[in-house]
């Protein structure tokens, strides 16, 4: 059998806890969610305590980022779904997870794409399809570099969006309705009215993708146990959503007050752009002109982490020949800088999505929405299944980890982490678009891919043990070869 050099390693010691929060909370895009996810809820549920329910599902989300970065610790694997299932369950459960993940993750990023198109046809009049062409193809050139320089772009962008979403907090806080503020925003209450499921869905939908710094885990810079400094910084993300989100969510509200939300944000789907341009004088046009380049940019920004994620799970897995071993090729021999394989096989999955799209004449935002939906169902659903895991993995294993991370947060995570699959369930055909395909085809799709991937499994356990029993433990430590094909 032929061999060809593949990349047994990737860049090792390059990611800091700062840069795994950087890739970690760009994934979900905080610029996105104020400008479409925080008026969206408001517009079409109807709830007065967003700024609450925020808080509430932020920490419910740290609550299984405790238990999937205690397994993280564990298992260190770049492809985080697929070794703690494995290691947890069973190598079957295994590479059921790694396909929902692969899933997941390409839909939510390829959605991104949509949105894109669908913001610049309605800036510049161009077909949407051309400006989601044209955002793929600046994330396949970035995605061929080494992390670090793919986070130079990151980075200010990240960084812009956030300081975009301060100025926005203070504007909404220096003119509430009436001259006062009341406790409505954060009122029980307020949670208690017919559209409360799809605020739920909605809301956790902001959060999406914010585990995918665990693919980093091979190239963090640490001399102690794997998996620590991403782990740090994967929860801090999740910390500094939620306080973001929060007072966006809460500022946004404050101008027209809490009853006045909901009409706001259904008369004018530019809201925050809109309460910028009210507030800021001379200077609103120059303002509401960056804020718009910010929130283009965040939506690059936020697919090139995805991709990164995504190329790095498919590399991890195809060095263990779980996938084909071309996908692990890169152009840094034994030490990759960026999987190279895997990049151009998931920019040629993202072509393939948007020409389908376009052919059968959908819209950019139904691209966006049909596909994002299905991406934040398939990671909630491996978050729950991962935090499942997590205790029966340290029930068999001694280990150092606390009773909090592997017992009591990953518990009280899959309690209330499968209360919000339930709404995103409930609210399906309220979270999608008319269209001729039914709502029911997105979970249908999560377990489709999960029987293929174990079944896969099973087949390998009966035509290759030896590729069978190495699943999850093929983190390498120096380079090899290995064959071309399987």
């Amino acid at each position: 059998m032929s061999t060809a050099p593949v990349a047994a390693t990737l860049d090792r010691r390059t990611v800091t806890a700062f840069r795994a929060w950087l890739i970690s909370l760009a994934t979900s895009a905080p610029a996105v969610v104020m400008a479409g996810g925080i008026v969206a809820t408001y517009a079409q549920s109807g709830v007065t305590s967003l700024p609450l329910l925020f808080l509430v599902i932020g920490v419910v989300v740290t609550l299984l980022m405790v238990g999937y970065s205690a397994m993280l610790r564990e298992v260190s694997h770049s492809a985080p779904y697929y070794a703690i299932l494995a290691r947890g369950l069973s190598p079957e459960m295994g590479v059921a997870g790694a396909a929902v993940a692969l899933l997941a993750y390409n839909t939510l990023q390829i959605s991104l794409a949509g949105l894109f198109g669908s913001v610049l046809a309605g800036m510049t009049g161009l077909p949407w399809w051309v400006g989601a062409a044209v955002i793929i193809g600046v994330v396949a050139l970035i995605g061929r570099m080494p992390i670090r320089a793919a986070i130079r772009f990151i980075a200010p962008v990240l960084i812009g969006s956030l300081m975009l979403l301060g100025l926005f907090v203070l504007v909404g806080i220096s003119d509430p309705a009436g001259g006062q503020f009341t406790g409505k925003a954060f009122s029980p209450q307020g949670l208690l009215v017919s559209g409360g499921g799809l605020a739920v869905a909605l809301t956790f939908a902001a959060f999406a993708g914010i585990d995918g710094g665990g693919s980093l885990i091979e190239e963090e810079a640490t001399e102690g146990k794997p998996g620590a400094v991403v782990g740090r910084g994967m929860l801090a993300a999740a910390a500094t959503a939620t306080v973001v989100y929060t007072a966006v969510a809460w500022a946004m509200q404050l101008p027209s007050g809490p009853d006045g939300i909901a009409a706001a944000a259904a008369n004018d789907a530019n809201l925050p752009f809109t309460i910028l341009a009210d507030h800021l004088g001379p200077v609103a046009g120059v303002v509401v002109v960056v804020a718009l380049a910010v929130f283009l940019a965040a939506i690059g920004t936020s697919s090139i982490s995805l991709h990164s994620v995504i190329t790095r799970y498919t590399m991890a897995i195809a060095r263990e020949h779980v996938l084909p071993a071309s996908l692990a090729e890169s152009d840094g021999g034994t030490t990759a800088k960026a999987p190279k394989g895997a990049s151009r096989l998931q920019t040629a999955i993202a072509v393939l999505v948007l020409a389908g799209f376009a052919i059968f004449g959908a819209s950019g935002e139904t691209m966006f929405v049909w596909l994002s939906t299905l991406g934040a169902m398939g990671l909630l659903v491996l978050l729950i299944i991962a935090n499942v895991a997590a205790p029966i993995y340290f029930a068999r294993n001694r280990t150092s980890v606390g009773a909090g991370a592997s017992t009591a947060a990953p518990t009280l995570g899959v309690l209330l982490g499968t209360m919000i699959l339930g709404a995103m369930l409930w609210q399906l055909s309220s979270l999608l678009p008319p269209s001729v395909v039914p709502p029911a085809i997105v979970p249908v799709l999560i377990v489709a891919a999960a029987v293929a991937g174990y079944v896969w499994a099973r087949l390998l356990r009966s035509r290759q043990p030896g590729v069978y029993q190495g699943i999850s433990h093929g983190v390498p430590l120096s380079g090899f070869d290995v064959p071309s094909a399987i």
